[in-house]
């Protein structure tokens, strides 16, 4: 279809297919650059049961006391540069029983929805 066939279309009236929360699997794993100040953020392809494209999943749910919270994976380091105990992302490794970061490829996640209704791990 060319730009102007897009121009001229009107707009629909099916709303947009939505997906459900499922495991998905880890495809690929990167840490990004984000940013003025360039904070690292870890971002997994998974590949969806229900989608051919894979997702990009940057955030995981976690309980916090009473709290349920979600989080971007930060990739934030102490002072002997190891992953930081209690960030979102050492609370990502506890959960699915990581040593390192290299171990995510292939990894099964289990999702659910934040409160904007987006896609996000499951980390409870």
């Amino acid at each position: 279809m060319n730009q102007e066939e897009l121009f001229k279309k009107p707009i629909g009236n099916k709303d947009p297919k939505k997906l459900e929360a499922k495991k998905v699997q880890v495809v690929h794993a990167e840490i990004v650059e984000k940013g003025e100040k360039k904070n690292k953020l870890l971002v997994l392809s998974v590949k969806h049961p229900d989608q051919e494209d894979l997702l990009d999943l940057t955030k995981i749910q976690f309980i916090d006391g009473k709290n349920v919270k979600t989080v971007g994976l930060w990739v934030s380091l102490d002072e002997d540069d190891n992953i930081q105990k209690g960030s979102a992302l050492a609370k990502l490794m506890n959960f699915y029983k990581l040593e390192s970061l290299m171990q995510l490829k292939d990894l099964e996640l289990n999702t659910t929805f934040d409160e904007k209704g987006y896609l996000v791990i499951k980390g409870y």
